[in-house]
């Protein structure tokens, strides 16, 4: 009897573990839905009491503790946390101070059942620090958690709707200095190092814990703490009153929009050589990049104000999306939005010299294009089963036609119901999540439109319509214009929204605002009107849409007087020509009379780049060569002439863009060397490196000289190491760039991924194709492995600087080579590569015309 009770007790237990094996065999990498979901309804009062030992080596591994606190509302199977280090040391698991089982597979932290309690349990994890995303430099470190990267530096639930206070401390470097989300409590030093030990943080989702260590100066100003590694003392002095005034500023406007005080325990910042992204939102400890805060004062006006745009923006998460936070990353676009959008009420009336319909449409509209016209185009709201995939998820579309959307949002609400709701919503979801059905529910009590079906197309649907028009006249007025729209894509799906059109006449301007939303509308308040010169659809940039435009009125663009209407119409050549409704030779021709005639620094840039574009994207080789000389010399003329110093910046760009060859090269290495002034050209050091590296580009007869050269007088040792990092990029030996680019196998060489961008920019340029072309297939390889690997940005500037830089059959049938031979490709990786590779097919569909 005995023997058969212990026989099936032993059963019993062999079949209790394969359960439980099963089970954890389910478990799959990432941060699924599923997991996601089942963890908010059981988990709650989370605390993560973190330590990190901070080697001033950063080959040394990083040891570090959690204790962890949780409350379980059921305690009947694993508790799983998301660890994925870039190590293969185990994490040891402990409860009181006695070492627990546990299990490490599929990118998570298992701790058995058996362990688990209703109620709270804590465990103390010993664990050595993953580093892939904690980006560690010689002098100086940092962390960068978002999306779903806290998982890879410690273990933890790492969704955003699993809120949880953090203790932190820290033990660096007796001469580093450290920042996080609170201040220090408790600082202790030894001979070499010192801790910090850090107060309690206000509840927050894992991607918004962070920290930061290393040398770094410091300024304080009411009560904000400021870290920077900047060394040029005129851009220290001329940009710290402005970086403090712009914090200050903007806390107090949405402090008043929101009706919300400022919800964290302190705001602080730093600037950090070579950042990512522009700035990142961590609470408490706000991450910018450098160049973006620190420049001189005679910098353009764009400059000024996109660094007050960015402060605001970063600001404004501290109520959209620190406060109230999606509750699952694909409403990421939702925080987003909001920041751009209240950034720009927050901006503007501290700039009332530039014009904000202009600035809007020049810097939103063609950006958010660049994405809907392709066949990789995605929705601003977007699906999303595993948060491993959340990174592909921010873009263009999210940036860029979102603020757009929601424009048109505010204009069919009226700005005070918009407000109202908005306070409503922060009030309602305050330390919590929501969704962006939450906020329309809001906002549609307010509202006599169906919000929820306007949504259903502006936010849930990707594309974008195209309008024509049919204009009849009779004795010179208009009898009758109808304007039609169509989805690009081919749906059914039409674009409500407000719109401008303006008529032209030799001595003044007529618009009319009006509302489309239907198939065709006629546009009865144009009825009896004189008939214009020329019609602008979309003339003050509220619309979104390719709007009608003919090639005479294109190539007169730069005659209208309205600044607007004049960037609208540019905006509508280039789209229109990508569309093939123009030719390519006319909108070049477009651009260049625009270059040769504007003087708003805003059309400027506009001209610049599409004039950039279209020249090396959908032009051959022999037709670049033979319209460089005439087009360069016609910049050079341009360059010469009185204009303010930001206009002639813009004209200097576009001409430093084509300067590759012949007596513009020659003119170009005269402007680096001081050989030739040219008046209101600033140059700053930055520039100065810049134009060295495109004389190096074009393989100027003193390549290794001007670089040589310019090595020695960089000052900053920050910058210094990126201009060495580039050097192999820059090389005339084709042997040099090939060593580079396949160095990138090696995910530690990918580390920093604005430097390899550059690289590859420079390797993969026009001029290098020939040599470059048999990288593609590799390039092409490694994506799903640089999606894994790296920031959210970068998979697709990954693909912008390789293949997205061709326009060649031969890179063609690599892509489709490539494309046939991985059918079940992340379809998000999919559409960056047809995001990246779309001036690539256009060509290619254009030259078989």
């Amino acid at each position: 009897m005995k023997i058969n009770i212990i026989v099936v007790l032993a059963l019993f237990c062999l079949w209790s573990c394969q359960e439980e094996t099963k089970d954890y065999s389910k478990i799959e990498p990432g941060v699924s839905w599923d997991l996601a979901q089942h963890r908010k309804e059981n988990l709650s009062n989370i605390n993560y009491k973190l330590s990190f030992n901070l080697p001033k080596e950063k080959a040394e591994a990083i040891l570090a503790n959690l204790e962890l606190r949780v409350t379980l509302k059921e305690a009947n199977e694993p508790l799983v946390l998301d660890f994925n280090p870039n190590n293969t040391s185990k994490p040891k698991v402990f409860i009181a101070s006695d070492s627990i089982e546990s299990i490490q597979e599929h990118e998570h932290l298992i701790i058995p059942e058996h362990y688990l309690k209703v109620g709270e349990n804590v465990f103390q994890i010993a664990f050595q620090a993953g580093d892939q995303y904690l980006y560690r430099n010689d002098e100086y470190l940092y962390t960068l958690s978002v999306p779903d990267h806290a998982r890879a530096l410690f273990p933890c639930f790492d969704q955003p709707n699993l809120k949880a206070t953090f203790n932190l401390e820290l033990t660096a470097s007796k001469d580093w200095t450290v920042l996080s989300s609170t201040y220090p409590e408790i600082t202790s030093e030894t001979a070499n190092t010192s801790t910090s030990v850090f107060e309690t943080s206000n509840v927050m989702s894992t991607y918004l814990f962070s920290f930061v260590a290393g040398k770094f100066d410091q300024a304080t100003r009411d009560n904000h703490h400021f870290l920077y590694r900047e060394q040029d003392s005129l851009k220290i002095d001329e940009s710290l009153d402005p970086i403090f005034n712009l914090h200050k500023k903007s806390l107090a406007y949405l402090e008043a929009y929101t009706g919300y005080s400022f919800p964290f325990k302190k705001l602080d910042f730093v600037a950090i050589p070579f950042f990512q992204f522009g700035g990142m939102e961590h609470i408490g400890a706000i991450q910018y990049k450098e160049s973006s805060l620190f420049f001189e004062d005679y910098m353009p006006k764009l400059s000024h104000w996109n660094r007050a745009n960015l402060i605001s923006h970063e600001v404004s998460h501290m109520w959209f999306g620190n406060l109230v936070t999606m509750n699952w990353f694909d409403d990421v676009w939702l925080k987003e939005v909001f920041a751009n959008f209240m950034a720009a009420k927050v901006v503007n009336p501290n700039f009332p010299d530039l014009n904000f319909n202009l600035l809007t449409l020049v810097t939103k509209a063609p950006r958010a294009y660049s994405v809907d016209r392709t066949k990789g185009t995605n929705a601003i709201r977007q699906n999303l089963n595993n948060l491993n995939n959340a990174g592909s998820l921010y873009g263009d579309i999210i940036y860029n036609k979102a603020p757009i959307m929601m424009n048109q949002l505010e204009m069919l609400l009226g700005k005070s119901q918009f407000q109202l709701g908005i306070q409503e919503y922060i009030k309602t979801y305050a330390n919590g999540n929501a969704t962006w059905e939450d906020l329309i529910s809001i906002l549609d009590a307010k509202s006599d439109t169906d919000l929820k079906a306007w949504s259903a197309v502006w936010v849930n649907q990707s594309g974008r319509p195209v309008f024509t028009n049919d204009i009849i006249y009779e004795n010179n007025t208009i009898k009758s214009l109808t304007l039609h729209q169509k989805a690009e894509d081919g749906s059914a799906n039409l674009w409500p929204q407000q719109l401008e059109i303006a008529l032209i006449y030799p001595d003044s301007i007529v618009k009319k605002t009006v509302f489309v939303e239907g198939k065709s509308q006629n546009i009865t308040s144009l009825k009896g009107v004189p008939k214009p010169n020329a019609i602008v659809y979309n003339s003050n940039g509220y619309g979104y849409g390719i709007f009608p435009i003919d090639p005479v009125a294109a190539l007169n663009s730069y005659q209208l007087k309205d600044e607007v209407a004049r960037a609208s119409n540019y905006i509508n050549t280039y789209e229109n020509t990508l569309s093939g409704n123009i030719p390519v030779k006319t909108a070049l021709n477009t651009f260049l009379n625009g270059l040769q005639h504007e003087t708003n620094e805003l059309i400027m840039g506009t001209l610049s780049s599409d004039f950039a574009s279209l020249y090396w994207n959908f032009l051959s080789e022999d037709e670049r060569e033979a319209l460089q000389p005439t087009l360069s010399n016609k910049l050079w003329e341009r360059l010469h002439m009185e204009l303010s110093s930001s206009v002639k910046k813009s004209v200097y760009t576009a001409f430093s863009n084509l300067a590759y060859q012949g007596e513009s090269l020659d003119q170009l290495y005269k402007i680096w060397n001081k050989d030739v002034t040219i008046d209101s050209l600033k140059l700053n050091e930055k520039d100065i490196t810049n134009l060295a590296m495109t004389l190096a580009l074009c393989n100027h007869p003193k390549h290794d000289a001007i670089l040589a050269k310019t090595e020695t007088q960089i000052s900053s040792p920050d910058a210094k190491d990126r201009f060495k990092f580039l050097l192999p990029a820059l090389s005339s030996n084709n042997a040099d760039r090939e060593a580079l680019f396949i160095s990138f196998k090696d995910v530690k060489n990918r580390k920093n991924s604005s430097w390899v961008g550059t690289a590859n920019h420079y390797i993969h340029h026009p001029l290098h194709q020939k040599e470059a072309i048999k990288y593609l297939p590799l390039s092409l390889e490694l994506l799903e492995e640089v999606k894994n690997t790296s920031d959210l940005f970068f998979p697709l500037k990954w693909l912008q600087s390789t293949i997205g830089k061709y326009q060649s059959k031969e890179a063609k049938a690599v892509l489709d080579a490539y494309l046939s031979a991985h059918p079940e490709l992340n379809p998000q990786l999919k559409s960056k590569i047809l995001q990246a590779t779309d001036n690539l097919t256009r060509y290619q569909d254009l030259i078989k015309k």
